[in-house]
């Protein structure tokens, strides 16, 4: 059983070189997890990388867990900001809905993908670390309130279930391109089959919602 440490840092800097250190040593660790993988890295490797003494990276992060978690969150934070510049797009016809969905989930997977292989498949999920690699449940929240604001009648539990179905199948397909052929992250075929999967599916579930919608004939109507 693995034993849950603090992954909470010891103080956030202030002063714009103190904001530079954390960012020399959060981008040492990138690089670490990269080249050795979760199990090898080390603070004392993280911080002879980051070319800083081991006592200015403890005045900061505690642990290798809380290296790791912070890192993590700028990660999240990143791919994040790369969803809603694309989901505020306002479009309403699902296809370039559901394309914009897909362009967003693959520039999440875009953004360092050896990290963000090295996150997912090594970093072990508990507490803090667990909370800061939860990019899943983010981006079906962002999917679930996308949908609501394009389709105000769809009812709560109708979107949470488009939203889990969408993410789920980006996630999967992205994911796997990342650890078997990255480079369908770049050429567009990945994204061009993904949308042959889920414009369909999206379509069909906006059109069951506007049928629901739609006022019955009255009963004798012609």
């Amino acid at each position: 059983m693995v034993r849950e440490t603090s992954a909470k840092p010891r103080k956030q800097p202030v002063q714009k070189r103190s904001r530079q250190t954390v960012a020399v040593i959060l981008q040492a660790t990138a690089r670490v997890l990269v080249k050795y993988g979760y199990d090898r890295t080390t603070t004392n490797l993280v911080a002879e990388k980051a070319g800083v003494s081991i006592g200015s990276l403890y005045e900061y992060f505690p642990n290798k867990q809380a290296l790791v978690a912070a890192l993590a969150t700028a990660h999240v934070e990143e791919l994040m900001e790369r969803v809603d510049r694309v989901l505020c797009v306002p479009e309403d016809d699902s296809a370039l809905v559901v394309a914009a969905l897909l362009r967003a989930g693959l520039d999440a997977h875009r953004v360092n993908p050896a990290l963000h292989k090295v996150l997912v498949e090594q970093v072990p999920r508990i507490g803090a670390l667990a909370a800061s690699l939860d990019i899943s449940s983010v981006l079906q929240r962002k999917i679930e309130a996308d949908l609501k604001r394009r389709a105000p009648g769809l009812s709560s539990a109708r979107a949470r279930m488009i939203a889990l179905v969408l993410e789920t199948c980006i996630e999967a397909l992205t994911h796997r391109a990342v650890v078997e052929a990255p480079e369908w992250l770049e050429t567009g075929e990945l994204e061009a089959e993904a949308l042959r999967l889920l414009q369909p599916y999206f379509a069909g579930a906006l059109a069951s919602h506007t049928a629901e919608r739609r006022p019955k004939p009255a009963r004798g109507s012609a």
